[in-house]
């Protein structure tokens, strides 16, 4: 029997109107967001929009400040190391897991999710930031460990805003299959130790290159 279609209400339409304008740099980190602007571009009342901006606190990508005012969650360096050393904390586990039991999980999922970063490396933001993300899950999901595909899932959401960020500052800094090729092979070829050393190794990487892109922005916008 077919499933019964799910009843989204006005609140869930607004959170996900925040969070996807959020996450596609509508609002820059640290923007000033206020309910009455919200509710103008969503088309809703205020007490929906302040419902909304709770559940999008609880994600972490908005945060009140003082006298109840609302901003976007800063992308600082603290932040940036936050969201990547939890994603390297997910991704290495799962590289392990794979690596471990890859005659039992097989590699069919990550091999697919490869094949198609070489035909989003000429295309647009959306394609690349796309591929990306879908590769980095695919080997988490190829563990077929349902805890950790859950809990790597909850963080896809600020991993894409972090992504398109980055894309926005530097687009196609790096060419996707060159990027990822070593890990793909450490993923479907490599020991265990070796397939997570290889994810951290990947993670750190980003770390240090967004971490001083920051700090490059924050530089020039303190200079004017």
């Amino acid at each position: 029997m077919r499933q019964k279609l799910e009843r989204k209400s006005l609140q869930d339409d607004a959170t996900d109107w925040l969070r996807r304008a959020i996450i596609l740099g509508e609002f820059a980190p640290g923007s000033v967001l206020t309910e009455t602007a919200l509710s103008d571009a969503i088309g809703v009342g205020r007490s929906t929009v302040r419902a909304a901006l709770f559940m999008v606190e609880g994600e972490e990508l908005v945060m009140r400040t003082p006298y109840s005012s609302w901003r976007v969650a800063p992308l600082d360096a603290q932040n940036i190391w936050e969201i990547y050393t939890l994603r390297a904390a997910f991704e290495g586990l799962a590289a392990r897991i794979l690596a471990e039991r890859r005659a039992t999980c097989g590699t069919e999922l990550v091999d697919a999710a490869f094949a198609a970063l070489s035909a989003a490396d000429g295309e647009d933001t959306d394609a690349r930031v796309a591929a990306d993300l879908g590769f980095h899950a695919s080997f988490v999901n190829q563990t077929g460990h349902g805890h950790l595909i859950r809990r790597h899932r909850s963080l896809a959401g600020k991993v894409e805003w972090l992504y398109r960020w980055s894309e926005r500052h530097w687009p196609r800094r790096n060419p996707l299959v060159a990027e990822h090729e070593g890990l793909y092979l450490a993923l479907t070829q490599a020991g265990p130790d070796a397939a997570e050393g290889a994810v951290r190794a990947h993670i750190d990487h980003s770390i240090q290159l967004d971490i001083a892109g920051a700090e490059q922005l924050a530089r020039r916008e303190a200079a004017g």
